[in-house]
């Protein structure tokens, strides 16, 4: 099984970083947007999965995030090439330094506000610093815009996905479904 992206396609590990990153992702997203700020038991609750699931995350994250900046994205298509694919190139760059910045603002902004981060009840992080209303304001802030840049990135990167599935019929998105062989 190879490991290492091809020069225009994807591995079979590329592929299911991307799979299992955009569920993690969807789905904190959705948790995400139904916490609300009032801090009442059910809000704890949805907030406490939302962390739980995000932690548990963590690692496998981080590595799709470390992969795709490592190896690149994956060269053209001979029919891909030009402005669109340098949109959705970047697009997936943008997308992917979101989730970076999500990774570090969401746990900043729980010790920011002087809480512990508890996941699934099995243990808990303490906070490092004491809490501080300004510093959580400006994490909040950055975490809730990088989810709103991965909400329309995502929506980019779906239409994108149409316009080749649809229309282009270039085989771009069966890139994303079985590993690109090598061209030896």
């Amino acid at each position: 099984m190879r490991f290492r992206d091809p020069k225009n396609g994807y591995s079979w590990l590329s592929i299911a970083l991307h799979w299992l990153t955009a569920i993690i992702i969807l789905t904190l997203w959705f948790i995400g947007s139904s916490i609300n700020a009032d801090r009442t038991n059910g809000s704890l609750a949805t907030l406490n999965l939302h962390t739980s699931i995000a932690i548990t995350a963590y690692a496998l994250l981080w590595a799709r995030i470390i992969w795709r900046f490592w190896y690149k994205h994956p060269g053209p298509m001979p029919a891909q090439a030009g402005l669109f694919y340098e949109i959705g190139k970047y697009t997936h760059y943008l997308l992917i330094a979101s989730i970076a910045a999500m990774l570090l603002s969401g746990p900043l902004m729980v010790w920011s506000r002087g809480d512990a981060i508890h996941v699934w009840n099995w243990f808990v992080i303490p906070g490092p610093f004491p809490d501080s209303v300004t510093a959580f304001d400006v994490f909040h802030t950055i975490h809730v815009w990088c989810s709103r840049v991965i909400i329309i990135g995502t929506i980019l990167h779906i239409g994108g996905v149409y316009k080749h599935a649809a229309f282009n019929q270039d085989g771009t998105f069966s890139k994303m479904l079985i590993a690109t062989r090598d061209e030896h």
